[in-house]
């Protein structure tokens, strides 16, 4: 009798042990979701397929097991379309229960910060913006370039190629207008000659005022426009006789269609090192890498901020990452160095480039 109690003291004794090893072993981690809104379709799919690379790059590197919380990425398509937004934001926000949520664009993340305010969630969005813009949502980040250091680059270029005019091409869109301002008030200051052609997305057919411009002496043509308007106008300047050393192209996407920017010049912002868009573009079969730097960064602040907040049974609310965040002023990013400003404005500085050999090289 004695014998059969002490065996099953020994197994009952066991059974605990192995129960509270398994408890161990398959204690959860909880989980954060980050979400992007891209335009994986439609004309400006390269840009929001870069954008989707960097994030699951930023994830990718990450070594999973050490980390407090399990991350996971969840993307919607906008197609490129503004009305898409609150749709797909409303899924991300109340069925995939995002935590964070980002999108191209100030004005496609201005359409849905009331929800990411109604439901506490971080926005940030990849964009240029006038340099002391009011912060559009209470956790919103904005990571870009100003528009007054943007129009200053296009303006050195002028000035380093020694140009008596030119005839800008402008799509009608809210940022694209705001940077053709500051621009059009430098142009005014020094007394260059210029001429405004505005146009709406859609818009096809831009000979007439190709031949009227050239008719009238402008010699040097600027282009700011998305895809595919953008390579629609830069064919037909060509088509023209406009030589490419007298075009100017800038803001945004570089263009899937990159050899058709051999030789021109380009103003942009935030572009990565060689190295990080050539793994890029090899990892993810990427011609156009230019939106990845910025949500390549936004991973990479989301989950470094959760770890540092780190607090077992908790998540970080949108509050912490974003004060996180704006604490951290001048910091190592994708592009380079970042600056975050008090009203969330992530800024990085404008850079020139020029396409040779169908890659991009800075202009020094």
């Amino acid at each position: 009798m004695k014998k059969l109690i002490l065996s099953l003291l020994m197994a009952t004794a066991l059974v605990a042990c192995g129960e509270k090893t398994d408890n161990k072993t398959t204690e959860t981690k909880q989980t954060i979701k980050i979400g992007g809104i891209f335009p994986l379709s439609g004309p400006q799919a390269s840009m929001g397929e870069a954008a989707k690379a960097g994030m699951l790059k930023a994830l990718k590197e990450k070594n999973i097991d050490s980390l407090h919380y399990n991350y996971e990425l969840v993307f919607e398509d906008n197609q490129g379309k503004i009305p898409v937004m609150p749709a797909a934001a409303t899924k991300l926000i109340t069925q995939d229960k995002v935590d964070a949520i980002s999108t191209i664009t100030s004005a496609f993340a201005k359409v849905i910060a009331p929800l990411a305010d109604q439901y506490n969630i971080l926005l940030w969005d990849y964009s240029f913006e006038d340099k002391n813009y009011p912060r559009f949502a209470k956790y919103a980040f904005n990571q870009g370039v100003s528009v007054q250091d943007l129009a200053d680059k296009f303006f050195s270029e002028f000035v380093k190629d020694d140009i008596e005019n030119v005839a800008v091409y402008v799509q009608n869109v809210g940022i694209l207008g705001l940077l053709t301002d500051n621009l059009e008030e430098k142009l005014q200051q020094q007394g260059l000659r210029y001429t405004i052609n505005a146009s709406n997305p859609g818009e096809r057919d831009f000979r007439l005022s190709i031949a009227q411009n050239k008719e009238n002496g402008f010699n040097k043509f600027l282009v700011m426009a998305f895809p595919p308007e953008r390579e629609i106008i830069l064919k037909q300047l060509l088509e023209a006789g406009v030589a490419k050393d007298d075009i100017y192209a800038g803001c945004l996407d570089m263009s899937q269609v990159i050899d058709l920017y051999e030789g021109i010049k380009n103003v942009t912002y935030n572009r990565g090192s060689q190295d990080f868009v050539d793994n890029l573009a090899k990892e993810y079969n990427l011609s156009s890498t230019f939106s990845a730097t910025g949500f390549y960064d936004f991973v990479n602040l989301v989950v470094e901020a959760s770890e540092s907040l780190y607090k077992k049974g908790e998540k970080p609310t949108a509050e912490q990452i974003s004060n996180y965040i704006l604490a951290k002023g001048k910091y190592a990013c994708a592009s380079g160095e970042c600056d975050v400003k008090d009203n969330g404005f992530i800024l990085n500085q404008p850079i020139s480039l020029i396409c040779r050999d169908q890659k991009w090289q800075d202009i020094k």
